[in-house]
């Protein structure tokens, strides 16, 4: 029985260095489609602000959005992740113009 346990721990070291490179692989991967995905996203937000601006004749604000803001109580304020808005620190995000 000893034997036996032996056999498939040094089968599971022999396995290991072929699954840490596959994990590395796909965490690779993620990665660069997380990065595709960003830029398509970006290239939307900026599609939707161009359509915006011929249908309501605003001004061309391209340029002037921050991801990283939200609008709050009629400010842009810092994003946070999981609580929403969070204050402003002074010179973050601009003040939005009613």
């Amino acid at each position: 029985m000893v034997e036996e346990w032996d056999e498939k721990l040094s089968s599971s070291a022999a396995e290991l260095p072929a699954l840490q490179a596959a994990k590395d692989k796909a965490e690779a991967e993620l990665d660069h489609n997380f990065k595709e995905l960003e830029e398509l996203l970006k290239q939307c937000f900026d599609r939707a602000v161009r359509q915006a601006y011929v249908h309501y004749g605003g001004s061309r604000a391209i340029g002037k959005f921050d991801l990283s803001c939200e609008v709050y109580q009629g400010r842009l304020v810092p994003s946070a992740e999981e609580d929403g808005p969070t204050k402003a620190e002074e010179g973050e995000c601009v003040e939005v113009q009613e």
